[in-house]
């Protein structure tokens, strides 16, 4: 496989990767959340939100892990695409994968928790709700920035490495005759 074509399929399973989770958080946070509690109220969409969390943190935690890879690979193929940009990228990442794994395993339990306390922790909830919210932002915010970098960097102006062909085994020196 060359060069190219592998770098192909890297920016491919990249831009997939981030598409979609920028996408869901897009789509959750300004499509599905609001039309859920319009329509169903505050208690009725909030439980609806609730079953709604796991999956959607879920869904962002494999899309970041399938970006890391892609975004690190593809440089490979390509000399000219390495750099300190694909490191910085690489922790930005890194760190949305930790956010998106702290909300869904940490923070959205607490916050259920103390919104099942009952109104006098209805303060705690406000503020874990609006740490959720943020950290949402946060990492919205990160792929919007790497969607920006990927769409702005400039394309390979080489073929990138090329592999030599393999040696006929007589020219290896195993003693074939």
């Amino acid at each position: 496989m060359t060069a190219p074509v592998l770098l192909a399929i890297f920016n491919s399973v990249y831009l997939i990767a981030l598409t979609s989770w920028v996408g869901s958080i897009l789509f959750f946070s300004f499509a599905v959340a609001p039309i859920i509690f319009q329509v169903l109220g505050a208690e009725a969409g909030g439980k609806f939100v609730r079953a709604l969390f796991p999956i959607y943190y879920k869904w962002g935690v494999i899309s970041t892990a399938c970006a890391l890879p892609a975004l690190v690979c593809g440089p490979l193929t390509t000399p000219e695409l390495r750099g300190p940009m694909v490191g910085i990228q690489a922790i930005l990442i890194i760190v949305s994968l930790l956010i998106l794994l702290y909300c869904g395993n940490s923070l959205t339990p607490a916050i259920n928790a103390a919104r099942d306390a009952g109104p006098e922790f209805a303060p705690l909830f406000d503020r874990l709700h609006k740490r959720s919210v943020n950290l949402n932002g946060v990492v919205l915010v990160i792929g919007l920035g790497l969607l920006i970098a990927f769409a702005v960097r400039k394309p390979p102006i080489t073929s990138g490495i090329i592999e030599p062909p393999p040696r006929p085994v007589e020219d290896r020196g195993y003693g074939v005759p």
